[in-house]
């Protein structure tokens, strides 16, 4: 599994990724769609954006950065295709990002969010060693790797 970039050649393969069977949507269940954030990557460039491959294939993407105003690194969203759910790629994607933000001498914390009800992805996150801040942001539960 890799990270790569957003680009020319894949960029329609990103939006029509869904965690749903159904066509995706501006929001979904629990995450953001792929379009709105990379509309939301143009205007505040600060976010970096990264399909998520496997062997070739698309399966997921993500977006992560320093936010400048609060002066933290985040990952904004993550999202495996529903077809390629349950199979241990959204864990790996987030070692792989926190790996990268890792790289960062200034990154001693990582923040994200997650809607409150969605179990799958809070055991994931505790799994790796995030812990909640008992915050909400948003409506969404904050969680911080450190």
């Amino acid at each position: 599994m890799r990270l790569v970039r957003v680009t020319e050649q894949n960029w329609l393969k990103v939006v029509f990724l869904s965690t749903s069977e159904k066509m995706p949507a501006i929001c979904e269940e629990f995450v953001a769609s792929n379009v709105l954030s990379l509309v939301q990557a143009q205007f505040e460039p600060y976010w970096v954006t990264k399909a998520i491959e496997v062997e070739e294939t698309l399966v997921g993407f993500a977006m992560y950065a320093f936010i400048p105003d609060e002066q933290q690194y985040m990952i904004c969203r993550l999202m495996i295709d529903h077809k390629f759910q349950r199979r241990g790629y959204g864990r790996k994607a987030m070692e792989l990002i926190i790996a990268e933000l890792q790289k960062n001498e200034d990154c001693h914390a990582i923040y994200l969010s997650t809607e409150p009800h969605n179990h799958a992805a809070k055991k994931i996150y505790e799994s790796l060693g995030f812990r909640s801040t008992n915050r909400l942001i948003d409506g969404e539960e904050e969680f911080v790797y450190r």
